[in-house]
């Protein structure tokens, strides 16, 4: 793909535009998550390429209907775990896949920069479905750092359910890579590997440094700073680690493992 092609842009902003209307009257994204998402989408749509943007595609509608099955099953309200995303949300999860994507133009081995591409998307996929999959668990699960049982939701908190989703959405990525050409086995090595280290990063880090906080006001345990419209007081993590930033430190590092991977 060429992205110095104007049509290249016209047809990127035309389906992004088309798909950021369908999430909004899907409630897939409020209104801050689809301002965030329509330059994220442009930018792997342009320097990425089609096959970029539909790996991201699939990601997102498949994150999305998981989403929607766990609200349908057990309701949102479980330590405030996002319904519809927001725009931390949108750039914790494609940010680094739309930087990966603008190496494509800077002299890069492309075969490496795709590996980088889908230990990123890779790894925020199979944190999402592990999430989302794995709050479906009928029993209390274990925090992955000294394995004692926890609420469902806590940061850190890992299960079976959690594992099968995550393992899932690797397999449903490395499927649709494959449909679309990347049939290289080390590209399906390096984003089996770096999914799963990346969504037990995700884990470890939310269980160690990531804020977790107490409503002053209903003393509700919770991930959001702000709850019941007052400033929830920090009870463990450090403070300007939210849950947002684990993510993007988490796909960063799962595509770091998957360009060393690819690069062995």
């Amino acid at each position: 793909m060429n992205a110095f092609n104007p049509i290249v842009h016209i047809e990127a902003a035309t389906i992004i535009l088309i798909l950021a209307l369908l999430s909004l009257k899907l409630k897939l994204l409020d209104r801050g998550g689809i301002l965030a998402s329509i330059p994220i989408g442009y930018v792997i749509y342009v320097f990425g390429g089609v096959d970029y943007f539909i790996l991201l595609l699939v990601f997102y509608l498949t994150s999305g209907a998981a989403t929607k099955l766990r609200v349908r099953q057990i309701g949102k309200d479980v330590l405030d775990k996002d319904s519809i995303r927001g725009w931390r949300n949108v750039v914790a999860n494609g940010a680094a896949a739309a930087i990966i994507s603008l190496l494509n133009i800077a002299g890069f081995n492309r075969g490496r920069v795709t590996a980088a591409y889908l230990g990123a998307v890779g790894t925020a996929f199979a944190d999402t479905l592990a999430t989302e999959i794995g709050l479906l668990y009928p029993r209390e699960p274990r925090l992955i750092t000294n394995m004692k049982r926890v609420l469902r939701g806590t940061p850190g908190a890992v299960s079976p359910y959690g594992y099968l989703g995550g393992t899932g959405a690797l397999l449903i990525l490395i499927l649709s890579s494959m449909a679309v050409g990347v049939t290289d086995l080390r590209l399906v090595v390096a984003t089996m590997v770096s999914g799963v280290l990346g969504m037990t990063i995700d884990s470890v880090l939310g269980a160690t440094i990531q804020s977790k906080y107490r409503c002053v006001i209903c003393g509700k345990l919770t991930e959001s700073r702000v709850h019941c419209g007052t400033t929830a007081e920090v009870v463990d993590g450090i403070s300007i680690i939210d849950t947002h930033v684990v993510n993007l430190i988490s796909t960063m590092l799962g595509a770091l493992i998957a360009y060393l991977i690819a690069s062995a």
